[in-house]
């Protein structure tokens, strides 16, 4: 069992990374249990995490979410090569496992409608289980690059999402 605290805050963060999204943070517990490291372990560290501003915690609905803060993003680009490699493919299969278990509830429409004053008003959602997650509305000026904002967004819509929650969540310290 690992009980080295930098090593779990590094594992913690890395499995941020991995999900490319916010993650609740018993979902976060359950990943490293896969690893060896215990709910109180990751819990403690994840807390410290987030004192130091390294991870958000927000807390929706009753359920707790991590959110991977610019820092922790570059200790984790700096540092997470000193996980080991067998390390590091546990925890990007345990979390691809795990989100897509998160994920497979979500539903992601893109379309878009032509102005009539010209441009087109392009319309994006997420949706859980019939609940709106994100609605946005963003202007194109042409049908081409409405495409093209439409096609990025079904590409990735997570990471617009991860991005927004993510932008609307910093605090300047």
């Amino acid at each position: 069992m690992i009980n080295d605290d930098q090593q779990i805050k590094m594992m913690i963060l890395f499995t941020l990374r991995s999900a490319g999204c916010p993650l609740p943070s018993v979902t976060i517990a359950q990943i490293l249990n896969e690893c060896g490291i215990g709910q109180i372990g990751t819990s403690g560290e994840l807390y410290d995490l987030e004192e130091k501003g390294h991870v958000s915690l927000i807390t929706d609905d009753d359920t707790e979410y991590a959110v991977l803060q610019k820092t922790g993003t570059e200790i984790v680009t700096a540092l997470g090569r000193d996980l080991s490699p067998t390390l590091r493919e546990k925890i990007i299969l345990a979390t691809a496992r795990e989100v897509a278990k998160l994920r497979k509830d979500l539903g992601v429409s893109a379309s878009c409608r032509e102005k009539p004053d010209g441009g087109f008003d392009v319309l994006f959602s997420l949706t859980d289980e019939g609940s709106p997650l994100m609605e946005l509305t963003m202007y194109a000026p042409t049908k081409a690059q409405a495409d093209i904002m439409i096609s990025a967004f079904k590409d990735d819509p997570y990471r617009v999402y991860r991005d927004i929650i993510t932008s609307l969540s910093k605090c300047d310290n």
